[in-house]
């Protein structure tokens, strides 16, 4: 699908399929999931050509950020399908020209739709291709920033389930492996959060290069400074995030293997009781002839009060160390 934009005194707007075929002027296509016609409209609107899908999802800086023909080419890995429950990353594309930029992208992200909102306000700071450019970049770092403090406080729900109990509670192993895998699931999307705040770290530092010095005026070059300092600062919190989440999983494998190590322990103290009382019954079960307790007429009792007394012992020893 292909959208056009237009900068107008009142602001960023789209232009209606009659307006475009009319041609009135646009600053800006967005391309989503574009057909083969639409990358040749948005091709001959830029003068250079787009970069196809399997060229974004490349991971080599060259296939990521290049200019061609004065289009300054950047592509960055953002999150989507956070609302779905199956987060992803996707890439997504700019071509800044001198006067024109074009978008490419091939999933509907939140970050896009929440810039679209605030675009169009004539204080939107987009009434220019690099306006445009540096208000979807931080639409996605603010979209990002989102995420981080949605795992953060998944993240301290699980310590709270895990420490704040009392001594005397025990989490079962079976709630003990979904928390394992709770964990799993916020330490994945933290890893592609870091993974997109990388990329955009990249694109942010390719464009402050790259973007001619005219492009950069007006306030552009600062807030692509500040969104530059933003994105390092999340860095650094979703760096903090991922060895808590690390710490989590190790205290919860140890918890794990806390209980599997008392369920050795109780079948071990259990077998060690048993042992004498066992021996025993077992000496006293041969039945040979010439065994002369076999004619004791209290033998059967003084045997079992002998077993009853051998697993008492232990029992008691036991107890008062502090092993049961």
């Amino acid at each position: 699908m292909l959208t056009a934009y237009a900068i107008s005194d009142a602001g960023l707007g789209p232009l209606s399929p009659e307006a475009t075929a009319a041609g009135a002027p646009a600053a800006w296509l967005d391309l989503f999931a574009p057909t083969p016609e639409e990358e040749h409209a948005a091709e001959a609107f830029l003068g250079a050509l787009v970069p196809t899908r399997e060229e974004t999802q490349e991971i080599e800086f060259s296939s990521r950020f290049y200019v061609e023909n004065g289009v300054v080419f950047m592509t960055a890995s953002v999150i989507a399908g956070l609302d779905a429950g199956h987060p992803v990353l996707t890439p997504f594309t700019f071509g800044v020209g001198k006067s024109k930029i074009v978008t490419l992208r091939y999933e509907d992200t939140r970050a896009f739709r929440q810039f679209l909102s605030v675009a169009p306000k004539p204080d939107g700071g987009c009434g220019t291709p690099t306006g445009i450019f540096n208000g979807l970049l931080e639409a996605f770092i603010a979209r990002t920033a989102d995420v981080l403090e949605h795992i953060a406080q998944a993240v301290d729900r699980i310590n709270s389930e895990i420490f704040t109990r009392k001594a005397s509670e025990r989490i079962r192993s079976k709630r003990l492996s979904i928390l394992i895998g709770a964990i799993g699931m916020q330490g994945d999307l933290a890893s592609k959060a870091r993974e997109s705040l990388s990329s955009l770290e990249r694109l942010a530092q390719y464009a402050a290069a790259m973007l001619p010095d005219q492009a950069l005026k007006n306030g552009n070059g600062t807030r692509l400074k500040l969104a530059l300092r933003d994105v390092r600062s999340l860095e650094d919190h979703v760096n903090f995030v991922l060895n808590k989440i690390t710490f989590l999983l190790d205290a919860t494998l140890g918890l794990v293997a806390n209980q599997q190590n008392q369920v050795v322990s109780v079948l071990t103290v259990a077998s060690t009781i048993l042992m004498p009382p066992t021996l025993i019954g077992t000496i006293y079960g041969m039945n040979f002839k010439d065994m002369p307790e076999l004619g004791w007429g209290f033998g059967y009792p003084l045997a079992l009060g002998i077993m009853v007394v051998s697993a008492l012992v232990p029992f008691l020893y036991f107890k008062r160390r502090g092993w049961l």
